[in-house]
């Protein structure tokens, strides 16, 4: 009796740690990720990964340290629109457009994966679920902008802060880089000011008020949350935007479906032959 060799699990990155939490992935749709996420470059903090305006090149995977996405007036004033996290994709809209209108620059020595923008292509004809779950990431994302719109509206400072430290504790914890609400956050206040749309005495007290009041600990760039539930309600936190769910059962359902009918055409093939 011959024993089956053991197969080779792919290490869990955390885009696959992030997919995984819409979609329970499969062995096959595993490896797949593991082969997008090959090669690899490092580049060192405040470089730019892409800039407003260039003609798209790769596509790359974040999948170690932090970026921003921001835009720019033509005078150099600059909003951050959001921040890259690991497991996020840049430039995943490639396909379908010519150049980027937003650049990326990492706040930390960051390691991206790259690849050529027609894996994407391939990624839908051949992994529709993998597909599904790409889908569910780029939707998340532009609930977040649309979030961020919502604060620069209608949030006051102190709200602004808080609801930005929560989601940052939210989406950091999918891919399993909180601690008993510790994480490390290398963003400057400059960097802050310049996401929440405040000036950095602003940010300064709105900090300072967080931590007198002991929802929020600051030792460098280490900051741990103490309450997240009293920090959540100070800004009016309601996580629904992340869309942190299991993919809806119809569309497993339409997977399956997918499948039986093309077994079915397989078999209605065969007797023709």
């Amino acid at each position: 009796m011959t024993r089956a060799s053991a197969r080779n699990v792919p290490e869990a990155t955390p885009l696959w740690l992030k997919l995984s939490s819409y979609l329970i992935l499969k062995d096959e749709e595993k490896d797949y990720l593991s082969d997008l996420e090959k090669n690899t470059v490092r580049q060192p903090a405040r470089s730019d990964l892409l800039q407003q305006g260039e003609r798209y090149r790769d596509v790359r995977v974040m999948r170690e340290g932090w970026a921003i996405r921001h835009k720019a007036l033509p005078d150099g004033r600059r909003q951050v629109v959001n921040f890259v996290l690991p497991g996020d994709i840049i430039g995943m809209y490639s396909t379908l457009f010519e150049s980027a209108d937003h650049s990326v620059t990492t706040l930390t020595a960051v390691e991206v994966a790259c690849f050529p923008p027609e894996r994407i292509v391939e990624l839908f004809q051949s992994f529709p679920r993998l597909a599904a779950a790409l889908a569910w990431s780029g939707a998340r994302e532009e609930a977040i902008v649309a979030e961020r719109l919502l604060s620069l509206g209608r949030r006051t400072a102190l709200e602004r802060t808080a609801h930005l430290i929560v989601e940052l504790l939210r989406r950091l914890s999918t891919v399993n880089l909180v601690e008993n609400g510790h994480f490390t956050l290398p963003v400057t206040q400059e960097i802050l000011a310049d996401a929440l749309g405040l000036s950095i005495v602003h940010i300064n007290r709105t900090l300072r008020r967080l931590r007198d009041s002991g929802l929020i600990e600051l030792n460098g760039q280490r900051i741990t949350v103490n309450d997240v539930r009293q920090l959540a309600s100070v800004g009016q936190f309601d996580e629904l935007y992340l869309h942190l769910i299991r993919a809806p059962k119809r569309l497993e359902r339409a997977f399956a479906g997918d499948r039986r009918a093309k077994s079915a055409d397989d078999k209605v093939e065969g007797r023709k032959m």
